[in-house]
């Protein structure tokens, strides 16, 4: 099974910005913010069986999670995103709120990583 979150993916994005942990810091703000949002169009996508409104948030969620390293979630969004601009989800609300799920754990290990620096 694939980890839920690769700290070294902060520690990357701590190179890329010369250190500069409290931009880190706003990135995964950012980052989780928005995931929320990206979720609400998902799951109402989802419910209104709308293959096509899922496309747009699984991107862009899928996207940002490949950024901070939430490897799994970006999986997930990944082939819904693929099914999506296909025309067809199965189990969309099922899946989304699955997605869901993982993104609950990946913002407790995100969390955790930043205390623990």
């Amino acid at each position: 099974s694939e980890p839920t979150f690769e700290p070294e993916a902060l520690e990357r994005l701590l190179e890329i910005t010369g250190g500069d942990v409290a931009f880190v810091d706003e990135l995964v703000d950012t980052y989780l913010d928005d995931a929320v949002i990206q979720l609400a169009a998902m799951v109402e996508a989802a419910a209104a069986g709308d293959p096509r409104a899922l496309v747009r948030p699984a991107h862009s969620l899928k996207s940002s999670s490949d950024n901070v390293g939430a490897v799994a979630l970006a999986n997930l969004c990944r082939t819904l995103e693929s099914e999506a601009r296909e025309g067809a989800v199965s189990q969309a609300v099922e899946r989304v709120a699955a997605v869901a799920q993982a993104f609950d754990a990946v913002r407790a290990d995100l969390l955790a990583a930043r205390a623990a620096r």
